[in-house]
């Protein structure tokens, strides 16, 4: 019986395995695991999976921090249905998959990196600054498999929209805009990209109003950087259940927002970016303010 295992790190992607069987892994932070978990609550060899008699069996190896099945402290459990597993701090959602379900995942895979090939050939074939960064923010919003984006880069101190998919830029310039400020200012200061795959979860942003009123359950931020400069951030966000964005997602998309980041510096060398960008462009500044921004990218 295959099954998929995937963990939810702190403050990072979720990470998706499929389980085959006959299949012994081991679960750890150390780098010989099978199912590497990167995060200090998780010992170097804190559990192992192994597929016997036709059900999956968790052991602990001596963990510190223990092992959990839907929050029960446990040394051993056969895992005969679909469950929430915590080592350490790390939340992991087990799920016993069908031959059908498993050879599904495996073809999705493949699709979102084939999709993600033609997106990237499309972006290499744009000529203006304008269309590569919209061009961006579709593969973004697509690949993240997100409702909704924008783009922003940095100008004179503030950031300016570039770039919308599925946002209305009237509202944007208003307290109406119901993204996730907050997420953007955390993407901001770290210069790393911020995900949040179930944003009730996350302390911080939770209790924000406008990720309240806007009903948000997925994010992502990433940073557009050059030379350890912010240029500017792409943003996207669903409403929907169910949108989990995985370490292979980032991985891909950190290739799009590098492009653009390239192709933002060297315009930048040419003319103002003022003068490529269409006008005119909606104001940032009600929604993120310049002083804001600059304390962040600090």
């Amino acid at each position: 019986m295959p099954a998929r295992l995937t963990a939810y790190l702190p403050d990072n992607a979720a990470s998706p395995w499929l389980l085959r069987e006959p299949q012994r892994v081991c679960i750890g932070r150390s780098r010989d695991c099978e199912l590497r978990l990167d995060h200090p609550s998780i010992s170097r060899r804190h559990a192992e999976l192994t597929f016997e008699q036709g059900q999956w069996r968790l052991a602990d190896l001596g963990s510190k921090n223990a092992c959990f099945v839907d929050g029960v402290r446990t040394d051993f459990a056969m895992l005969d249905r679909a469950c929430w597993l915590r080592f350490g701090d790390v939340q992991c959602e087990f799920a016993p998959l069908s031959d059908e379900a498993a050879d599904s995942m495996e073809r999705r895979i493949a699709v979102k990196r084939s999709h993600s090939a033609i997106l990237a050939e499309a972006l290499a074939k744009q000529t203006s600054l304008p269309d590569l960064l919209t061009e961006t923010l579709r593969a973004t919003v697509e690949l993240a498999e997100c409702e909704r984006g924008c783009l922003l880069l940095a100008e004179k101190g503030a950031l300016r929209v570039a770039a919308n998919r599925n946002v209305d830029p009237t509202v944007m310039r208003s307290r109406e805009f119901h993204g996730s400020v907050g997420a953007m200012q955390r993407a901001l200061g770290s210069k790393l990209p911020v995900v949040v795959n179930d944003v009730r979860r996350d302390s911080e942003l939770a209790a924000r109003e406008s990720v309240i009123a806007g009903g948000l359950r997925t994010l992502i931020c990433l940073p557009l950087l050059a030379g350890g400069d912010i240029l500017g951030l792409i943003y996207a966000d669903s409403r929907q259940p169910g949108v989990v964005i995985t370490t292979m997602d980032v991985e891909l998309l950190g290739v799009f927002a590098e492009r653009a980041a390239v192709w933002i510096a060297a315009r930048r060398g040419v003319a103002m970016l003022s003068e490529l960008l269409p006008q005119p462009a909606p104001d940032w500044s009600d929604v993120l303010d310049a002083q804001q921004w600059l304390q962040a990218s600090a």
